[in-house]
């Protein structure tokens, strides 16, 4: 199966409308199914989890709202249980990486003017903040036990950062630059 995002318009409606849908594309019965068609907005970067239980997406709610809040879905492809698992985080999630084990989702997204990272435990919801700092993440990636991101600031451009994927306590994340 291979999910992908589409704005399923012509014309002026193309040219008016943010409504992108996620859909999936059966190989072996060549078949569709739109899997966001109740939400209005943009749905977009739909990707499938390590174990290929469910698949998780960014989502704004409104049509035509291109500064609407970019929120992040996970759905039980089994079950087609649909959850925002980012509702705690009150801004955007710009970006998205499944966990090795898909038992939760790093992101990152801004919150006081500041891109981090954070992860959202998928048993409760709960999102912890991994990283800190006057400085803004992007691009995420693993590698082995670690999340690669660049990370860059107003004094110092992008560079290559190996992020722990867990927080100890209330201590943020094990931070090693990687590039110079």
């Amino acid at each position: 199966k291979v999910a992908y995002t589409c704005r399923k318009k012509t014309g002026l409606g193309y040219a008016l409308s943010t409504n992108s849908d996620i859909y999936i594309y059966d190989l072996a019965t060549q078949k569709t199914a739109n899997i966001t068609e109740e939400n209005k907005g943009y749905d977009t970067n739909p990707q499938y989890s390590p174990d290929g239980k469910y698949i998780a997406w960014q989502s704004m709610e409104r049509d035509g709202y291109e500064s609407d809040q970019n929120r992040l879905f996970i759905m039980n492809l089994a079950t087609g249980e649909k959850r925002f698992v980012s509702k705690a985080f009150e801004s955007n999630v710009d970006g998205f990486l499944w966990s090795k084990d898909a038992k939760s989702l790093y992101f990152f997204g801004v919150w006081h003017g500041e891109t981090q990272l954070y992860d959202v435990n998928l048993k409760n919801d709960r999102i912890t903040q991994l990283t800190d700092g006057v400085h803004d993440y992007a691009s995420l990636a693993l590698a082995g036990n670690k999340i690669i991101a660049k990370r860059h600031s107003m004094s110092m451009g992008d560079e290559i950062y190996a992020v722990d994927n867990a927080r100890k306590g209330k201590a943020f994340a094990g931070v090693t630059q990687l590039t110079f």
